[in-house]
């Protein structure tokens, strides 16, 4: 389907305002012309009939009646018609009179009559000491004619008036345009990662937000796309190490001389390989989050059986590395989705498990709670490890931060930084507030998730 352009459609509009406005007064310049012409023209009857009676001198009474001459070519054109009558004779006339009376009843005053086909106004003027009537007509064709050659004008002008407008708004459309079609012919020209602000001096007001609009969302596609680029280059250098530490691993074990030192390279290989694959499965989670279109549909969740089931996960890693870990759950209902409340689960019991270290303690809690006034449920996951210190609490939730001078940097995923900050962008889904704070007895680190606005699990 064709659109017409802007600039056609204001100037369409505009000139249809325009007509519809003067169609309006044509009409009441019509209506009042012919009013204040036909009280004119009775006026101008009265008038001449006057003059005529006047001017007529004594004796006419002997003045025979004459025959109708034949009426004159362009008889229609001539604007005024009288007759004088003495006795029932018709003794003066004017050439385009007609023969009978004007006014057959002779009374003094105005009429409107059909005479030959035609409509008259007539107006009779008598003098009764010299016997003398003067009837003086006019045809209703010089009336019509007269307001046709008026409307003919007035059309002319008008139609006149209509091009010289719509030429102007045309032109003046057309002007106030060009910073957008300047702004335009420079978008063409940019190129394809060019996110930089569009500048558009002389652009009208009108189109100032749309402008403006634009430039926030090309910030944001540009903030969107540095964050992207960051992330990769920071991916690609985390992957890089993994990588070589596993080619270095294989090697080892080719060149092994013995099954002992063959099967502890393996041994390694096999950690790196665990490692590596707990990395990318915590980078696509990463991805698969930032991608999202839009938040998750929040359902109802129980948020107890959940922590049960990834705590019992985590069972067999604990047990190895002789670890206790302890439960304290009530049934808690949040709103949320279950997919990234497993993955914020996953994330904080093994990091709390790695950094408990050997014969170490991770304490897991799921309660309902209250904060400043709101009720929801808060969950704790605790351990007694090596902790953090306080200066560097503020940025554990900062992609790829190490904590300086820990054996194992990192938190959440055993050295990339990664886990934390999927715990921070979940908890931020689902409006819940995440702080650090002490572990166990004081020692060791602890993280606490508080869900707001828990259905009530009764109801």
């Amino acid at each position: 389907m064709r659109t017409r352009s802007l600039r056609w459609r204001l100037t369409w509009v505009l000139l249809k305002a325009v007509m519809v406005a003067w169609l309006v007064w044509m009409g009441c310049q019509v209506w009042q012309q012919r009013m204040e012409r036909t009280g004119l023209w009775d006026a101008s009857l009265r008038d001449i009939a006057a003059q005529v009676l006047g001017s007529m001198p004594d004796g006419l009474k002997a003045l025979p009646a004459r025959a109708r001459p034949p009426k004159p070519n362009g008889a229609r054109d001539w604007k005024m018609s009288f007759q004088v009558w003495v006795d029932g004779r018709n003794v003066v006339y004017s050439p385009a009179a007609p023969l009978e009376p004007l006014k057959p009843d002779f009374r003094d005053g105005f009429a409107t009559r059909v005479i030959d086909g035609e409509r008259w106004r007539v107006y009779s003027l008598t003098e009764p000491q010299r016997g003398i009537t003067v009837q003086v007509g006019r045809s209703k064709y010089q009336i019509v004619n007269e307001m046709r050659g008026w409307i003919a004008w007035s059309v002319l002008a008008a139609a006149l008036i209509f091009v010289l407008f719509g030429i102007a708004v045309w032109g003046v459309i057309g002007r106030s345009l060009r910073p957008l079609t300047a702004l335009r012919r420079t978008l063409l020209e940019r190129k394809p990662l060019d996110l930089t602000p569009l500048h558009a001096p002389g652009l009208p007001s009108e189109f100032r937000p749309l402008v403006d609009a634009f430039n926030g969302q090309l910030e944001r596609v540009d903030n969107a796309v540095q964050h992207e680029r960051r992330f990769i280059a920071d991916a690609a250098h985390e992957l890089r190490t993994p990588l070589a530490v596993l080619t270095a691993h294989a090697d080892l074990a080719l060149r092994a001389d013995t099954i002992e030192e063959k099967n502890a390279a393996l041994q390694r290989l096999s950690a790196g390989v665990r490692r590596s694959a707990r990395l990318s499965e915590q980078l696509l989670d990463l991805a698969r989050l930032d991608a999202g279109a839009g938040p998750p549909p929040l359902l109802p969740v129980s948020l107890s059986e959940l922590v049960v089931l990834v705590v019992r996960d985590f069972e067999t890693l604990a047990r190895d590395r002789r670890q206790r870990v302890s439960l304290q759950s009530e049934p808690c209902t949040i709103l949320g989705d279950v997919d990234q409340l497993g993955i914020l689960l996953r994330n904080l019991i093994d990091n709390a498990v790695r950094y408990a270290g050997m014969d170490g303690q991770v304490a897991v809690s799921c309660l309902h709670a209250v904060r400043d006034g709101v009720r929801g449920v808060e969950l704790r996951v605790s351990d007694n490890g090596p902790g953090v210190p306080q200066a560097d609490r503020g940025r554990i939730f900062d992609r790829f931060f190490r904590v300086p001078g820990q054996s194992e940097p990192g938190r959440a995923d055993g050295g990339s930084g990664i886990g934390l900050s999927l715990v921070a962008r979940i908890a931020q889904i689902h409006d819940a507030r995440i702080e650090p704070c002490d572990g166990i007895e004081g020692r060791g680190f602890c993280i606490a998730v508080f869900f707001p606005r828990a259905p009530d699990p009764a109801g």
